[in-house]
């Protein structure tokens, strides 16, 4: 006798958000009423592992199998607070659990029922195919703009357009092992969370965030794929379990997923960077630190000496940097951290860090940790603390500028994290340093065969940042760089986001990833939404010095940088050699310091692949305005109109001032053209409603313009008789700048003092007055005026 269960044809219905079609093991994904994701359905692949050697090798590859929930057998089961979909076979019961959210959080929970050890491989949260289902926003595919998500801090990062792009695959052995972690390379992959959208202007419609929103222990992608007329092939959500052993009775969860759905694709990047914040508990973000850097002028082949002349430098320029950060050519060998080229640093480490201590600065120092050079001593005293491959060679995974082939270190290993805990104990305890910066930090989560087979990827590299963040302790800055995103959240204050910069503008050879200010900039521009969510974002160092000075950089170029660098909110740090600076050049240094701490939005990252507009609204008790940078990125000039209404401003009337030609623009309304945009130019405007009274327009003293530099104001007094606006400006260091007012018909200036002193006051246009001074850390301004 055969038992049937009778299911509604069109399905069962929960919460507005699922049908769910059990008898197909499948359910449809529903947003304001529309099904968005058609067939969703869920997998696991596996291996039956026959015999368990001591070392299980990974050529141990026994027929790798699939259980996927579409097919017959299926139950399911509805709670108060999640649906439930499972299915089995001889090995494996696999639960798909789906829980309304905002949108829709999904994960997978995979129980060994057999009597043998399986070997997980990977865990499909979500499998949507075109042979069984659609993906429906409303929208052509062909105008689908699809959020890439590299895999580490230096990975490209873009939306790219379904259509064409400048995404460019290398496709040399580097590149994939420093930025394709997994082995499939059709499709559009992004790492941890993808939106698709359509893209404006030329389309319409829905866009779907679809992301892990827990990251610790399970390397994930998200991959869609689009056949060659550009309609939907697949969309998959992977975990990677890396072949971890299951014993009989045993299960192992992936990480979770979420679905949401909206018409702001940024605004849906913004809020699940906030909810995957809060679940991995990512650090409480701190004012964004300043410094000088050696890197980017030395390249290594700094000396003591060296570090010593810029630090006095920085004494005397008056500079308000936080730390001085020794960056790579200290050690004798990569992997040799607490050996020192005596040569260059004949006093140690220790002493130089006392020195800069002594000038009222913090030492920062930079480490590779998980990687050691070929010829290092460690090499041949502990061969088994290094990553091997499937022939059991040491796993490669970087060459090292003047240090030949670095190999990856074993982070299961116990004695290599011992090694770890006191290399970091004695730089944080005995030799001073209070920020550390851990680079190429992607080597300990590549594949390779592990002391502990059973630690997967993202979780080896977590339990070496982990053991870093125990042994600098709680108080000391740590930040990550060439590292995969995910695993580091919750245990590093700062993280590297993009590229290196560079003395040159675009890439010696077509690689995005390659250093260069134009990659570097990508991003900046595309992570910017992670900030103060996931971390403090480190968009990588400041570069102010002339052509003739070790630069490529033209004017406009350099300014570019500086605008997008101070726009993040994040890190600021010169590695120029300030010795050799020309000091007119420190002025650019000075407006972006101190950091706002508050990201600009890269209000088009949809519409073009290398975003134009980028805004950051102000808000303070004595005014609103926003300080918008346009930018173009063409090798000629163009003329670009900026629609008011594209930045979300009400309709009215609006102050425009041009920060870096320092020029008055007038009042616009609806749209402003710039005629002659120039080449790699950003143009850095102030929009301020016009008010029919005095006010202050703006400040110079730095980017944000007035939002970092004005501690308060307020007005006293009544206009008939005289109406005075006190200034309180905080700033440290010192520093030339300008205040200018706006001054309306009807009204007139009677006087401007600083610090009690009367100064002469410029007519800069119609309606707009301005005064320069020298701040010099703080000064107080009054402006007095009358009808």
């Amino acid at each position: 006798m055969k038992n049937e269960v009778m299911f509604p044809a069109e399905g069962i219905h929960i919460r507005d958000r699922l049908t769910l079609h059990p008898e197909s093991g499948a359910c449809d994904v529903i947003f304001e009423a529309a099904p968005v994701l058609r067939g969703a359905t869920a997998a696991v692949s596996y291996r039956v592992v026959k015999s368990l050697p001591q070392a299980p090798s990974l050529r141990e590859a026994n027929e790798s199998r699939q259980l996927s929930l579409r097919g017959p057998g299926v139950s399911y089961g509805i709670g108060q607070a999640e649906v439930e979909l499972s299915r089995a076979d001889e090995h494996l019961r696999l639960d798909w659990r789906l829980r309304p959210h905002q949108g829709l959080d999904l994960w997978l929970e995979v129980t060994n029922i057999g009597d043998r050890p399986v070997r997980i491989d990977t865990l499909r949260v979500l499998d949507l195919s075109a042979a069984d289902g659609a993906l429906t926003l409303g929208a052509p595919t062909r105008y689908w703009s699809v959020y890439q998500n590299g895999w580490q801090s230096w990975s490209p990062t873009f939306a790219r357009h379904a259509d064409n792009g400048t995404y460019v695959d290398p496709q040399n052995e580097n590149y994939r092992i420093m930025h394709q972690p997994h082995s499939s390379a059709s499709g559009i992959s992004s790492e941890w969370v993808t939106v698709i959208a359509p893209r404006p202007p030329l389309a319409q419609g829905m866009s779907l965030l679809i992301g892990f929103i827990t990251l610790a222990d399970q390397l994930a992608e998200v991959r869609l794929e689009l056949d060659e007329q550009l309609q939907f092939t697949y969309l998959r959500a992977i975990c990677y379990a890396d072949g971890v052993i299951l014993p009989p009775g045993e299960h192992l969860f992936s990480e979770r997923l979420t679905l949401t759905a909206g018409d702001d694709p940024l605004a849906l990047l913004e809020s699940y960077a906030a909810r995957v914040g809060e679940t991995m508990h990512a650090r409480p973000a701190d004012n964004s630190p300043t410094g000088w850097c050696t890197w980017y002028y030395f390249y290594g082949e700094n000396t003591a000496t060296d570090v010593l002349d810029n630090l006095q430098r920085i004494e005397s320029q008056h500079l308000p940097l936080d730390y001085v950060l020794i960056d790579d050519g200290y050690q004798a060998a990569i992997g040799d951290w607490l050996h020192v080229d005596t040569d260059k640093f004949p006093q140690g480490m220790a002493a130089l860090a006392r020195q800069i201590r002594a000038s009222g600065r913090r030492p920062g120092i930079w480490t590779a940790p998980f990687g050691v050079e070929a010829e290092a001593p460690l090499v041949t005293a502990h061969p088994d603390w290094l990553l091997r491959d499937e022939a059991g060679e040491p796993l490669i995974a970087w060459t090292h500028m003047g240090r030949g082939p670095i190999y990856a270190l074993d982070l299961t290993h116990p004695q290599v994290q011992e090694w770890l805990a006191d290399t970091f104990r004695i730089m944080r305890r005995e030799w001073g340093y209070e920020l550390f910066k851990i680079d190429f930090l992607f080597a300990a989560a590549l594949p390779g065969r592990r002391h502990d087979p059973q630690t997967t990827r993202a979780q080896a590299l977590r339990q070496g940042v982990s053991i870093i963040r125990q042994a600098i302790g709680e108080d000391a800055f740590l930040l990550g760089c060439g590292a995969p995103l995910g695993p580091c959240l919750g245990l590093v204050d700062g993280m590297r986001i993009g590229p290196d910069v560079a003395p040159n503008w675009k890439p010696f050879w077509q690689d995005l990833s390659m250093p260069a200010m134009e990659n570097a900039l990508r991003n900046v521009m595309t992570r910017s939404f992670v900030h103060n969510h996931w971390w403090i974002n480190d968009p990588d160092c400041l570069l102010i010095r002339t052509r003739d000075d070790e630069s490529d950089l033209k004017l406009n170029e350099m300014r570019t940088a500086t605008t997008l660098i101070g726009l993040s909110g994040g890190a600021a740090f010169l590695s120029d050699n300030l010795v050799t600076l020309r000091p007119g050049r420190l002025k650019y240094l000075r407006q972006i310091l101190p950091p706002l701490g508050q990201a600009a939005r890269t209000l088009d990252l949809f519409e073009h692949e290398m975003p134009r507009l980028l805004m950051l609204p102000i808000s303070r008790p004595w005014g609103q305005w926003v300080v918008v940078a346009c930018i173009n990125w063409e090798d000629h000039t163009v003329s670009t109109t900026l629609e008011l209404d594209a930045l979300g401003l009400p309709a009215g009337r609006y102050h425009a001032y041009h920060y870096w030609r320092r020029r008055y623009l007038g009042p616009v309304e609806g749209s402003l053209t710039i005629e002659r945009h120039q080449p790699h130019e950003t143009v850095l405007l102030l929009l301020k409603p016009v008010s029919d009274r005095p006010e202050l327009l703006t400040s110079t003293f730095h980017i944000a313009q007035g939002a970092v530099e004005i501690a308060s104001a307020h007005w006293q007094g009544t206009w008939e008789e005289g109406c005075t606006l006190t200034l309180q400006l905080e700033k440290a260091g010192q520093q030339y700048g300008q205040l200018l007012f706006a001054v309306p018909a009807g009204y007139r200036l009677l006087s401007a003092r600083v610090n009690g002193r009367r100064r002469r006051v410029k007519r800069l246009a119609a309606g707009i007055v301005g005064m320069g001074f020298t701040l010099r850390d703080q000064a107080f301004v009054q402006w007095t005026f009358a009808s």
